[in-house]
């Protein structure tokens, strides 16, 4: 079987959403933001734990830094019978704030590279934003890329959404787990009590992220759906906070050797302290 997963990203700031409950004044003082992701996932058939949706390459810099842009398809651009027009990058930028910026073709023909608009420390997800006539998708593979032409998030031909689902707490900030749900739907079996997913969030702070991994601490939060009589969704509580600085992972597998699909909604409340 091979292993699938894929992550929807997107970052909103609370006063443009709403929220349902009240919130510290001083976290509502942070200007907060909630990040949440929608991810569609298949272990592989293994027991063993791996990342969902990882990036193309991790880029993690003290100074923010310029970003390109390019497609491998003359087909993406900005003229009006184009595919993909605008591509919207979520990261963190040089004022250390978590943001969305759309970084729209300057050019008919997206071939030659363009520098976004935005200086960035980190980048996590990127997806299509604005389309030409020619199609509502990319007509080639999309990269966003340092200016050492590493691929750090990518839309690959036909595909609206990037990959990236893991995420760094900036610089200044908290973060804090708001809820979630992850249900099982494979349509294999009938929820036989030796098959099921497990979840893992895994939180590596500033400190561990020096040391070596057989020194450091090895923090997660595990949730696992399975069983045959059991509930096939497992909702995830909020509260846990993240302190800054701190880099947000996702990992999935099997319960056993089934890879059975299923859906993860996650969200997280970050503010300034």
């Amino acid at each position: 079987m091979v292993e699938a997963s894929e992550c929807r990203m997107r970052l909103f700031d609370l006063v443009n959403i709403g929220v349902s409950e009240k919130l510290p004044l001083d976290i509502l003082a942070g200007r907060p933001q909630i990040l949440d992701l929608y991810i569609v996932g298949k272990p592989a058939d293994a027991a063993g734990f791996s990342e969902i949706d990882p990036p193309t390459s991790v880029h993690n810099v003290d100074t923010a830094v310029p970003i390109e842009t390019i497609s491998s398809s003359a087909n993406d651009g900005n003229a009006a019978g184009s595919h993909l027009q605008a591509i919207s990058t979520i990261g963190i930028n040089g004022e250390d704030r978590m943001v969305t910026v759309q970084n729209i073709a300057t050019t008919a023909d997206w071939t030659d590279f363009q520098l976004e608009v935005e200086l960035w420390k980190n980048i996590f997800h990127c997806f299509g934003s604005l389309w030409g006539t020619g199609d509502k998708d990319p007509a080639g593979d999309v990269d966003i890329r340092n200016v050492a032409d590493t691929v750090i998030v990518e839309l690959a031909a036909g595909d609206n959404e990037g990959n990236g689902a893991a995420f760094v707490v900036p610089d200044g900030h908290c973060a804090m787990l708001f809820g979630g749900r992850l249900t099982r739907i494979t349509t294999t079996g009938a929820w036989a009590n030796d098959e099921g997913v497990k979840i893992r969030i895994l939180y590596v702070n500033e400190i561990d992220a020096l040391i070596a991994a057989a020194d450091s601490a090895i923090n997660w939060i595990e949730f696992i759906v399975a069983g045959q009589y059991g509930e096939q969704v497992v909702d995830i509580p909020k509260g846990r906070v993240f302190e800054e600085k701190t880099t947000i992972t996702h990992q999935h597998s099997s319960a056993v050797n089934a890879g059975e699909d299923y859906t993860l909604h996650l969200q997280y409340l970050i503010w300034k302290k």
